[in-house]
């Protein structure tokens, strides 16, 4: 006995219109949840199967690793959603559906990779200057990215940004975060100034005026999320940063990590900056969102009492420190 692929095919589309109606689910997330779930009919289907069980769960997950070369986090990704899945069948009471085995697959531990969790100030300075601002697009292209990193926006958001959202006369920006949960922002003069710089040039876009949308495409469309990550991706290129990082992936939500680390160092106070991140959970801003430079961690150690002491018997002559070649500058 066991649950039949008949029975979870019937009720996908049940399922995709429940979390696109109740559940507060963005439309991309249930796009992944309706491809997800294609991928793992079609696996099954192809490989004959008519009854779910464990095996078949285990097989999928080494085919996504295997033949689709997906990570472990996409892997878990997709296995998260054949448990929503299941969540959602055992709310309705359906048949045998507490023995589909979805909930009890074990999540892939994988080392995250190492990526910079924030760009310098240096850096920074250098992304804004390699952007020419002597065209329309390039005008655009610094908005977008003065926006990411001064008010530490992500992409979707600015790429949900329409011409409403923004008030200069009070200066005042509504930005429509995770779940459409909207939060209003402060525009500084700095932000004003980048945003009224590409306002006065706006128009000259094609098909501008049919379309509300605060960043458009050179098309006369809404600006993808694609092109704003290719790019940002060219712009660290030119602007010699992508050389300095070799191993690591730079992408446009560094510029998030980047806003809430400097304000960090400022001094401002850790819900502020949850605040203006849009996160529910402090945690989630202080575990993953504020960093510590090397300095600043030097600085620290520094105020121990045993390096203090150190310093102390140092300064004082009490104790002589001699580099390693010394030791044997007289041996030949």
């Amino acid at each position: 006995m066991g649950f039949k692929m008949t029975d979870l095919k019937n009720n996908i589309k049940p399922f995709l219109s429940y979390r696109k109606s109740v559940g507060y689910t963005r439309p991309t997330t249930a796009n992944s949840n309706a491809i997800d779930l294609k991928l793992f009919t079609d696996f099954m289907d192809s490989n004959g199967k008519n009854i779910i069980n464990g095996k078949d769960v285990i097989a999928f997950q080494q085919y996504l690793a295997v033949q689709r070369n997906n990570s472990p986090a996409s892997i878990n990704r997709k296995i998260f959603t054949l448990r929503s899945f299941q969540n959602y069948l055992d709310l309705r009471g359906l048949k045998n559906a507490e023995l589909l085995p979805f909930k009890k697959v074990l999540k892939i531990r994988a080392p995250r990779p190492y990526r910079p969790n924030f760009l310098t100030e240096d850096e920074i300075k250098n992304l804004f200057k390699a952007i020419n601002r002597n065209t329309i697009l390039g005008l655009r292209d610094y908005a977008i990215f003065s926006l990411m990193f001064l008010l530490g926006l992500r992409v979707g958001e600015l790429h949900r940004l329409s011409l409403d959202n923004i008030d200069l006369l009070n200066n005042m920006i509504v930005v429509t975060g995770k779940c459409a949960v909207e939060r209003s922002l402060t525009l500084t003069n700095e932000i004003k100034n980048v945003l009224d710089n590409y306002l006065s040039v706006r128009n000259n876009i094609f098909k501008a005026n049919d379309n509300n949308a605060l960043f458009m495409s050179k098309k006369g469309n809404r600006i993808a999320i694609r092109t704003m990550e290719d790019n940002f991706r060219k712009l660290i290129k030119a602007a010699g940063i992508a050389a300095s990082h070799p191993l690591v992936k730079i992408t446009p939500h560094t510029l998030r990590h980047t806003c809430a680390t400097l304000l960090n160092e400022k001094g401002v106070k850790i819900l502020t900056i949850q605040n203006i991140l849009g996160h529910s959970n402090p945690k989630t801003t202080v575990n993953y969102y504020l960093h510590t430079t090397q300095q600043i961690m030097r600085d620290a150690l520094e105020k121990l009492p045993l390096t203090l002491f150190l310093n102390e018997l140092i300064e004082s002559g009490k104790i002589r420190l001699t580099f390693q070649n010394e030791r044997y500058k007289n041996s030949a």
